[in-house]
C-alpha cells in the first residue's frame, strides 16, 4: 500500500511526513530514538482500513530538519503537539514507542484535550533509565552520538545485514526501515539523551484520555518494569495495560500479531 510524503514547518523545523488512507479518525505515530516514521509502515498497512495513519520524522530523524539547537525531550513533545494543531480536525490518537511513546505522554499531558487516546509501546519507564545527573547523562549521550555516527559510516546494505543476523525474526519490512533510519540520523540528535526527563509519574495523571500501555519481558530488553506498569495504572486515569509475552523492546516487531489485535481492539473501544 502506497503512503503520501509531504514536509510541514513546525515550531522553527520542516517535519517530514508519510501519510496512508484518506478515513477514520486521525493516528498519529511517533518514532523511538534513532528510528523515523517509515518503520512504522508494517503496521500502518494494517491499521489504515481503520484510520487515517501519519508517520512523521522527529527533528533530527529521517527527512526532517536537523536544527542546531533544541533536541530536548520537551522539544520533541511541543512539536507533537503543534503537528496536531497543524494537521487540524478532530482529536487523533497518538501511538508512541520507546522515546516516541515519552514523546506522546508528555504531549497528551500538555494539551490532554488536544487527544482523543493514548498507544505506548514499552515507554523508557523504568529507574536505571533516569539518569539524575548531568554527567550521566552527558556520557550516555556521547556514547549514543558515537554509535549514530558509527552507523552513518556504513551503507544501508551493511546495516540491513546487521539487523537480519541480529534480529532474525523480524519481518523484511522492519530490517530496511531500520537500517535506512540508522543512515539518516543525524548525530547531534543524540542531544535529546543529555535532556532532563520529566518523570512520568507526573505525565501520567495529567492525561485525561484513554490510554494502552504496552510492555514487553525484561530479560528480552524491554524497558518498562512491572512494577513501573502497575504504578501506570495505579496512578493514570483511564489506563489499560498489556503485558505481550516474547517480545522485548521492539514489541511491533518481535511480536507483530498480538500487538496488532491489542491497538485494533483499542482503537475498536475508543478510536472514534
Amino acid at each position: 500500500m502506497s503512503y503520501q510524503e509531504r514536509d510541514l514547518m513546525i515550531r522553527g523545523a520542516t517535519l517530514h511526513l508519510y501519510e496512508m488512507g484518506d478515513a477514520g479518525p486521525l493516528l498519529i505515530l511517533a518514532h523511538g530514538f534513532t528510528d523515523h516514521g517509515l518503520c512504522w509502515l508494517r503496521l500502518a498497512q494494517e491499521l489504515v482500513p481503520r484510520a487515517r495513519v501519519v508517520m512523521y520524522d522527529a527533528r533530527g530523524h529521517g527527512r526532517s530538519d536537523s536544527p542546531p539547537t533544541a533536541f530536548t525531550r520537551e522539544e520533541l513533545a511541543k512539536d507533537l503537539v503543534a503537528l496536531v494543531d497543524a494537521l487540524g480536525g478532530e482529536p487523533p490518537v497518538i501511538m508512541g514507542h520507546s522515546l516516541g511513546a515519552d514523546t506522546a505522554a508528555w504531549a497528551a499531558a500538555l494539551a490532554p484535550e488536544r487527544f482523543l487516546a493514548v498507544i505506548l509501546e514499552d515507554p523508557p519507564w523504568n529507574a536505571a533509565l533516569y539518569a539524575r545527573h548531568d554527567a550521566e547523562r552527558r556520557a550516555r549521550a556521547d556514547r549514543e552520538r558515537a554509535q549514530v555516527e558509527s552507523n552513518r559510516e556504513r551503507s544501508v546494505g551493511e546495516l540491513e545485514a546487521f539487523i537480519r543476523q541480529h534480529s532474525p525474526n523480524w519481518h523484511e519490512i522492519e530490517w530496511r526501515t531500520w537500517a535506512e533510519a540508522k543512515a539518516l540520523m543525524a548525530p547531534e540528535a543524540a542531544e535529546i539523551i543529555a535532556s532532563l526527563r520529566a518523570p512520568w509519574e507526573t505525565l501520567v495523571p495529567r492525561i485525561t484520555c484513554p490510554v494502552l500501555l504496552l510492555t514487553g519481558d525484561n530479560d528480552l530488553g524491554a524497558l518498562t518494569t512491572p512494577e513501573a506498569a502497575a504504578e501506570v495504572v495505579r496512578i493514570g486515569r483511564r489506563v489499560q495495560h498489556v503485558h505481550i509475552a516474547a517480545a522485548g523492546h521492539s514489541l511491533r516487531r518481535d511480536q507483530f500479531e498480538p500487538v496488532l489485535r491489542a491497538v485494533q481492539q483499542f482503537l475498536g473501544d475508543h478510536g472514534s
